[in-house]
């Protein structure tokens, strides 16, 4: 299918992202708009093989076809607050959309995928399009939350609201990594400064003969609270000896005597609040930050942690996976990032602290867990603190046995790994991304 993206802004003849602020609206600001991104819908299609037109109003009044006024946010405070997306649509845009069914809105959001309690989301997002008498029924949002129409109806039924707006949950970092990868490692116009022997685990090189070093990869940037709890049980109980680690408070050195006891219950339910919490003010005074191969100075100009070391996983046997998000249901989003696809293509069995969930939801996409090494059981708990006890007490097994005991369950399982790293690489982009399209075409 063919998708119209509607743009209002026009300079030399070549189309602006949508809802930059006016000011903004220059060759000084190229590329450094603050509140959306730069042409990533567009990329995306582009790489999926979707047809796309770019197109103006005066486009419209040629074609009874569907025009998608696009806005692609970068971040929630700019995005929704200071910048607030909606307060510059044109007005001669804003009137069409009112009034011409053609036109529609699509809030293009996948790489966020948080819950939509966030203060300043989805509140200010009903808000302005009653404010602005855009019809809700013309705004359809893609988000990375994969459970977001369940969620979004929970959010509604919980602050008593009615709303028509449309959603649809994409995981886009399976496709969007597997772009980067082409990027850094397999196309012929890939990154050339990058050794791929460097970064990649090759399958020939793997020698079962050979009794690894370490354990496990972790790494962390951004320090959220459920990734200290982790960290901090791995130093207390010497294991980061056995793995390579990294935590880097990026952004910021967390403060946790500012997390209540109650809140220390949100990530744990086997040690009393109060001893959980001296031990992550113990781990982030005594050995953050941890640099394995970035500084939290640095992370931007290394690709955000997308660029890895070759020994790190050649020499490990598990990863454990801190996501982005780790919630409890009900309204707990499902949100997958590329830091579950990075083992994959290192040929990595993993334990994943995030969504409930996305075990199941790999496995429907085609991919093999990690039976008998890891149990699924922690994957369809609904309680994110007994969720993560139950990831925990899988890693502090694996970490407590022996370096040939965890050889032979490496192995045991090898077969699987080798086909999940297939399963990425091969993966129909075009088909992935149809259901999205689909989905515009029929709502």
């Amino acid at each position: 299918m063919k998708i119209n993206l509607l743009y209002q802004s026009w300079i030399d003849n070549k189309p602006w992202p949508n809802c930059i602020p006016y000011w903004k609206r220059n060759k000084e600001h190229f590329n450094n708009w603050g509140n959306v991104k730069y042409e990533y819908l567009e990329e995306i299609l582009e790489y999926s093989e979707i047809e796309y037109t770019r197109n103006t109003l005066d486009d419209i009044t040629t074609s009874n076809e569907t025009f998608w006024f696009h806005i692609q946010p970068e971040w929630i405070d700019l995005s929704f607050f200071y910048e607030n997306v909606f307060h510059y649509i044109d007005e001669d845009v804003l009137n069409q959309i009112r009034c011409n069914d053609q036109i529609k809105i699509l809030i293009w959001f996948p790489t966020e995928g948080f819950n939509l309690d966030m203060p300043k989301f989805m509140e200010n997002i009903l808000w302005t399009i009653g404010d602005k008498g855009i019809p809700d029924d013309k705004v359809y949002l893609v988000f990375g939350d994969l459970r977001i129409e369940e969620n979004f109806k929970t959010y509604l039924k919980k602050h008593k609201l009615e709303s028509a707006i449309k959603t649809f949950g994409l995981n886009i970092f399976e496709l969007n990594y597997r772009l980067e990868t082409d990027r850094m490692y397999f196309s012929r116009n890939r990154m050339k400064e990058i050794k791929v022997a460097d970064e990649l685990v090759h399958p020939d090189l793997v020698d079962d003969n050979i009794i690894r070093s370490k354990k496990y990869v972790c790494r962390n940037a951004n320090p959220r609270r459920h990734r200290i709890w982790i960290m901090s049980q791995l130093y207390k109980m010497n294991y980061l000896r056995y793995g390579y680690t990294s935590f880097l408070n990026r952004y910021f050195t967390p403060d946790v005597q500012s997390v209540g006891l109650h809140d220390a219950r949100s990530f744990t339910k086997i040690k009393d609040p109060k001893d959980a919490l001296e031990d992550m003010q113990k781990f982030i005074a005594e050995s953050t930050p941890l640099v394995l191969d970035n500084t939290a100075n640095d992370i931007g100009e290394q690709l955000n942690q997308r660029r890895m070391n070759v020994e790190h996983y050649s020499n490990s046997y598990f990863s454990i996976i801190n996501e982005t998000v780790c919630e409890s249901s009900p309204g707990d989003p499902l949100f997958i990032t590329e830091k579950v696809y990075q083992p994959m293509l290192q040929l990595h069995p993993f334990i994943v602290i995030g969504s409930r969930g996305t075990l199941s939801y790999l496995q429907d996409c085609g991919y093999k867990t990690f039976e008998p090494m890891f149990e699924n059981k922690y994957d369809y708990i609904n309680n994110a603190a007994e969720r993560i006890d139950s990831a925990w007490t899988q890693i502090n097994l694996m970490c407590g046995i022996d370096f040939d005991n965890l050889h032979h369950c490496y192995f045991e399982i090898y077969d699987k790994l080798l086909y999940n790293r297939e399963r990425f690489l091969n993966f129909n982009r075009k088909e992935y991304l149809e259901k999205f399209t689909k989905w515009l075409t029929q709502n």
